[in-house]
């Protein structure tokens, strides 16, 4: 079996379905599960279905990030550009769940404590979907014991969450608490503390939720915080939301005793009336998921544990608590499961909207599917070569389905008339759906092997994190295609050394093009013309702009941003002096924020410098001068180009860096067979990187 069922959301066109994806590879550091039951958590569930279904104008209040893309990339690349980057972003599917349960099909190389067929919670969003199969980090994932019930195990997800509630509220034995809100995760906060041996008083306006847990006379319940006895509680855990929540702090400071805590469980601004909260020196706190290591990139991709003894209670610890918990009897799910649907039913389920009566719905998947034909994953597995195809057409395959694919490259290769995209895979599968959704006749891959081997592909387009570049561009060299790969080529010498090995015998015949577009700018091709012989002097200014604290390029083992870029400057230097480059240095000022002076000296005499660091909004990103005899140019920010004082180029709407034209070298080197010129060879593409990362780890290669 190569496809799944997922349900997605669509934001760009405003719906909710149940697609056919790929099913997806377990990865190095997790497992493949074929899902049991999932469970729907109605708060946060329609809540993203609201928003799914929402305007483009509330999705831009609810996005910032579109509104910040929006306003970062209007004045320099235009409104056309800017509209796909937009739309690229919205088109993106998203999956719903984060709650389920099932039996590990396949494991990843790194994974020993699992086995196949082992029954197992697991838990996040974007891991534990409502999906027929699942790609699940090991940290999100637990054993469960055989007390346990399929039907009860998707709730360790949530009882994790209620745990980490109750030990962020500090509460224990004897304690006072408040739940403001029986919704299913107030009930679980409630009943988890219950367990933990505190006094629960329930506040719910709602009459539906009110009567059923009342239901069970474990608890105290009101309707209205108003109700309850003031300045008597240890913590108070709200898990509602409300259109005043500054009103929802001050009842819950209310509720307070001297020194209490607030603990905001829900969607909830922790912001209240200083002086209620003044008074009693209370403590707001937040509940950021099912406890520490969530959205800790070592702590979920990586697999990397945190040690007990400094944190205690981990997301797979406090999963596993709970399903101890469950199987002991002390919690029990049972009474909160008020509907169970099948799989096939589950868009019609979001598509009655929320109703107060229900808690918890159970979502059944078939068990009539026959196993999938898996194994464990790995990069150094060699695929069967095929010929390249030399007819005057390109069949290519996309390896990653990113930001940068769909905003900026993709708009290009769907309107060449050499170029049919024929597949795409991406990490998850889910990204490739998107451009299922754009393109017709293209086959959607989890899996990069599976693309590699399909005959009918002769070219691959490479645009994953930097740190798979060198693996994924050596499979398909060893595949026998022609492969364009973004920058960085490597981000070690490692990952070089196994794309050398490949290319000095697989390569031959075959084009390899990493994506250094600049050199192929309109700009660059006028100074080309223009610029004389003889020694010159470069001097190239990048100044760039902060990234995200959580953006991907800034975490361990991807090489950091100036590896990530500097080869674009360094290579369009190397381009215009038609000279070999003899030395290359690297001075660091702030390695840690890329901060850097990049030197090079030429054999005809020729010096360049690129000066690689942060600036302001308001400097021009990109300026390059170049100086020689009787010669002066400056190139500003691609959109002007002077020689010698006057403007010879212009780009008054957008910048051009040369993407177009660089696909578009790439694509007549592929189906003439006249030599690419402008192409540098693989070995050449190899070498530079080399020492670019000597230079850098050194301060100096020559």
């Amino acid at each position: 079996m190569t496809e799944m069922r997922a349900l997605l959301r669509f934001p760009a066109q405003r719906k909710l379905v149940v697609a056919n994806c790929p099913v997806p590879e377990p990865g190095s550091n997790g497992l493949l599960v074929k899902t049991g039951y999932s469970l729907v958590s109605p708060g946060t569930e329609f809540q993203q279905v609201s928003q799914t279904r929402a305007s483009l104008l509330r999705k831009a209040w609810q996005r910032p990030d579109l509104v910040a893309l929006v306003f970062s990339h209007l004045k320099s690349e235009g409104l056309n550009r800017t509209r796909q980057r937009v739309e690229n972003r919205l088109a993106h599917p998203m999956p719903m769940g984060y709650c389920a349960m099932g039996r590990v099909v396949a494991t990843g190389d790194n994974i020993s404590r699992f086995t196949p067929g082992q029954r197992v919670a697991i838990a996040g969003m974007g891991s534990a979907n409502h999906a027929e199969w699942n790609r699940v980090p090991v940290n999100l994932t637990c054993p469960i014991p055989d007390a346990v019930s399929d039907q009860a195990a998707p709730f360790a997800t949530l009882y994790a969450l209620a745990l980490h509630s109750l030990r962020q509220g500090e509460t224990v034995i004897g304690h006072q608490i408040a739940v403001i809100g029986a919704g299913l995760i107030g009930r679980l906060v409630a009943e988890t503390a219950y367990a933990a041996g505190a006094k629960v008083t329930i506040i719910e306006p709602d009459p539906t939720r009110r009567h059923l847990a009342s239901e069970s006379s474990t608890y105290k319940c009101t309707d209205r915080a108003q109700d309850a006895a003031a300045n008597r509680f240890d913590s108070v855990y709200i898990c509602t939301q409300s259109t005043k929540p500054h009103r929802l702090i001050d009842e819950a400071a209310r509720l307070c005793r001297d020194r209490g805590i607030i603990v905001c469980v829900g969607d909830v601004p922790p912001n209240g009336t200083r002086k209620k909260l003044y008074e009693k020196e209370i403590t707001i706190r937040q509940t950021r998921s099912y406890g520490p290591g969530r959205y800790d990139p070592n702590y979920e991709a990586r697999g990397e544990d945190y040690p007990i003894g400094h944190v205690r209670w981990t997301i797979n610890r406090n999963m596993e608590a709970a399903l101890d918990l469950m199987a002991d009897g002390r919690l029990d799910p049972s009474p909160l499961i008020t509907s169970e649907i099948s799989f096939s039913e589950i868009a019609d389920h979001f598509a009655k909207g929320s109703d107060p009566s229900q808690l918890g719905t159970l979502v059944r998947y078939d068990e009539d599917q026959p196993p999938l034909q898996t194994t464990r994953t790995g990069n150094s597995r060699r695929h069967p070569r095929h010929k390249a195809n030399t007819e005057n057409h390109i069949k290519l395959g996309l390896i990653g389905a990113g930001n940068y694919l769909g905003g900026s490259l993709l708009p290009i290769l769907r309107k060449h008339d050499k170029i049919q995209i024929t597949a795409c895979c991406s990490q998850t599968g889910l990204a490739a759906v998107s451009l299922l959704q754009k393109l017709g006749g293209v086959k959607a891959h989890a899996s990069v092997k599976s693309l590699l081997e399909q005959p009918d592909i002769n070219s691959v387009l490479i645009t994953t994190r930097h740190d798979s570049h060198a693996t994924l561009a050596a499979q398909a060299v060893a595949a026998g295609k022609h492969v364009w790969v973004e920058k960085p080529l490597a981000i070690d010498h490692a990952g070089l050394n196994l794309l050398r090995e490949h290319a000095h015998t697989d390569a031959p015949g075959r084009i390899f093009m990493v994506g250094h577009n600049r050199r192929y700018a309109p700009m660059s091709e006028k100074l080309r013309e223009k610029i004389p012989t003889g020694i010159k002097q470069f001097r190239y200014r990048i100044r760039t702009r902060p990234l995200p604290s959580d953006h991907w390029v800034r975490r361990s083992g991807q090489g950091g941003r100036t590896i990530g870029e500097i080869s674009h400057f360094i290579d369009l230097i190397i381009s215009l002096t038609n000279s070999e480059l003899i030395k290359l240095t690297c001075q660091w000022i702030d390695r840690k924020a890329g901060d850097s002076i990049w030197q090079m000296v030429f054999a005809d005499g020729s010096y360049g410098e690129v000066s690689y660091l942060q600036g302001n909004r308001h400097d021009p990103k990109e300026m390059l001068e170049i100086d020689a005899p009787n010669f002066t140019a400056c190139l500003l920010d691609w959109k002007k180009l002077e020689i010698n004082g006057r403007v010879v180029m212009r780009n008054r709407l957008a910048q051009d860096k040369g993407q177009a034209a660089a696909i578009d070298t790439f694509a007549r080197a592929i189906t003439s067979t006249l030599p690419p010129v402008l192409i540098p060879s693989i070995m050449d593409e190899i070498d530079l990187m080399a020492r670019i990362l000597r230079a850098a780890n050194t301060g100096i290669d020559q």
